[in-house]
């Protein structure tokens, strides 16, 4: 029988009910099995299939792999690794994230429009003082650099604040209705001298690589909150350093670095005015459902030979 293999982790699970389901849709077709730390060599060579994030010990262990089916949206690792042969299949988790992800951008904006880092330092230290510098998400200038199933989603939240959208993609394609501009990465800089907000939501490939670098952040309005809920690598973090205590930024927002976890020595732990959450913004209850629902889908789809959901294009990384 064709095998799957499930690579499952801190970070990744199936709700047991989706799994029993999972098992009995293609216990006709498939034998499941499930990938432990030990890499058992006899458990994955032959593997037709693999659920999770591969190690590059894994990947060699698996001749006959078909098709990667990741859990995350992310793919820049797994997209240009030589050890995926190029018929592997890579497909991803691409629009479970969409909700809990533009929630966790706006919550980081709200935190900057109303203080609220100031006021956690204050209420730990038993102060009581109204602070008179805040900001307003209506008529707010936004600029959301990645339009995916994040960046759109964000974007109809903001809209709904009042907020002015501009909107940047890698190909143009029709304006929603919710975005009141829409421009290439050719117009970027147009942009983001105009924002309030700029957001950055970009995948990791090789023309997103530190896009953000010492010019851009040379081309932002003075005082403006930079936010990175895309990808680090799209970040050139001594650059942001630089920014930030130039006082070019009036803070920023991450979700994601360029090392992950941050490390203790890094810059960025020490401004008052950063706020870092741990690559936290996929935790959501609702996100296993779907995500699991997801893989479901799709496992489905690829026993009867038809095409998936979320295939990567391994040249653009996404």
């Amino acid at each position: 029988m064709r095998k799957i293999v499930f690579g499952f982790s801190d970070e990744f699970q199936i709700p047991a009910d989706v799994m029993n389901q999972i098992k009995r849709d293609g216990e006709e077709t498939f034998q499941f099995s499930e990938s432990g730390a030990d890499n058992d060599p006899e458990q994955l060579k032959d593997a037709e299939v693999f659920v999770g994030w591969p190690s590059d010990e894994q990947l060699q262990l698996m001749p006959h792999l078909r098709w990667l089916q990741l859990p995350s949206a992310g793919a820049n690792q797994f997209a240009g690794n030589p050890l995926i042969a190029g018929q592997v299949v890579i497909t991803n988790a691409s629009g479970v994230f969409g909700v809990p992800g533009a929630e966790h951008i706006i919550a980081l904006m709200l935190a900057f429009v109303r203080e609220l880092p100031l006021y956690v330092r204050q209420t730990e230290k038993h102060i009581w003082h109204t602070d008179a510098h805040v900001r307003q998400l209506e008529g707010a200038k936004v600029t959301i650099v990645g339009l995916g199933n994040i960046g759109t989603e964000t974007a109809k939240r903001l809209k709904a604040f009042g907020a002015t959208i501009f909107g940047v993609k890698r190909s143009p394609g029709k304006k929603p209705d919710f975005i009141d501009a829409l421009v290439t990465m050719n117009d970027l800089d147009k942009v983001l001298n105009q924002s309030d907000f700029v957001i950055d939501v970009l995948p990791l490939t090789e023309e997103t690589k530190a896009v953000f670098d010492r010019r851009r952040f040379s081309r932002m309005k003075t005082g403006a909150i930079f936010i990175n809920a895309g990808r680090g690598g799209t970040v050139d973090e001594p650059a942001l350093i630089e920014a930030l205590r130039e006082e070019k930024l009036g803070g920023a927002g991450l979700d994601v670095t360029s090392a992950e976890p941050l490390p203790e020595s890094s810059k960025l732990w020490d401004f008052d005015n950063v706020l870092i959450t741990s690559h936290s913004l996929g935790v959501s209850p609702g996100n296993l459902r779907k995500r699991a629902d997801l893989i479901r889908e799709n496992i489905n789809r690829y026993r009867a030979g038809e095409k998936l959901v979320n295939i990567v294009d391994r040249k653009l990384g996404y």
